[in-house]
């Protein structure tokens, strides 16, 4: 595919920004609206996908830490989902760059993700793939991340049918809760586990998590109440992780953290996120 290809008479597609199992994600210029955004496009092998296309295409979720589309149109096979341009990467790369990160940025971090699932919950979503490359970031090379949980594609109604083949989970292993693994049906407790997960790499800057992962001890430096927040999250009984995000929140609002700026990693490095985009290449398609 070239850049310069139009796709429904609106979307200018001009690089390719990014790749998943099913999709890939373009830079275009939504002539429509007069601006860039990102492009996803969707492959439909079969109605379990048209489902989750359908499924993300209606999560219209406005809230300043939930990424969604905006726009949809046909694209041969595929469908498109327009949705507003992150420039920033994603906490994966933030944590390829620097590992571990200070408590109280990590604490920031995850208090938006909190957030950002208090709302989706609320509106009866399950995200069930919660996870450092979902969470995409603004660049910031001074002040504090600005986070956005993205990636709709396999999140589920808490009242509807799953659209996965029967006895198969869906998600990132090593943030699936205990019960999902079990085959348990996912609700809104399965998110808080990987939400504790998140935390749990970003405070020891360890790789990804293993199935079950132990929490273990905190890591040199980490508060002992932020700690306490992370393991109870990520506690393998659901009935005694946090009742809800909004519970989450208070209880990471009590260990006082407060983020400092400009941000520096515990061995002093600044923590800069910077645009991982540049400029869009040639003409936006005007």
């Amino acid at each position: 595919m070239s850049t310069g290809w139009v796709v429904g008479g609106r979307f200018a597609m001009l690089d390719r920004i990014g790749a998943g199992g099913t999709s890939r994600v373009w830079r275009a210029y939504d002539r429509a609206e007069g601006r860039h955004c990102a492009a996803k496009l969707v492959q439909r092998r079969g109605r379990s996908a048209v489902l989750r296309v359908v499924r993300e295409q209606a999560l219209r979720l406005a809230h300043p830490h939930v990424l969604t589309p905006y726009a949809s149109c046909e694209a041969g096979e595929d469908v498109l989902l327009a949705m507003e341009l992150v420039r920033g990467g994603s906490l994966q790369t933030l944590l390829g760059d620097y590992g571990r990160l200070p408590a109280a940025y990590a604490a920031e971090v995850l208090d938006q993700l909190l957030a950002a699932l208090s709302h989706i919950h609320g509106a009866g979503v399950v995200h069930r793939d919660v996870k450092p490359a979902n969470l995409l970031l603004e660049p910031s090379t001074d002040g504090a991340p600005r986070v956005r949980l993205a990636d709709f594609g396999i999140a589920l109604e808490d009242a509807g049918a799953r659209v996965t083949t029967t006895g198969f989970t869906v998600g990132t292993p090593g943030y699936l809760a205990p019960e999902v693994l079990d085959w348990n049906r996912p609700g809104p407790r399965q998110d808080l586990y990987a939400a504790g997960m998140v935390g749990w790499r970003m405070l020891t800057g360890a790789g990804e998590p293993a199935p079950r992962q132990r929490v273990g001890a905190p890591p040199a430096g980490t508060p002992a109440g932020l700690w306490s927040v992370i393991a109870c999250l990520c506690d393998s009984d659901p009935e005694r992780r946090p009742p809800d995000a909004a519970g989450a929140r208070r209880a990471l609002g009590m260990c006082g953290l407060k983020l400092r700026l400009p941000a520096r990693t515990p061995d002093g490095e600044p923590l800069q996120i910077f645009d991982h985009l540049g400029p869009p290449p040639g003409r936006s398609g005007t």
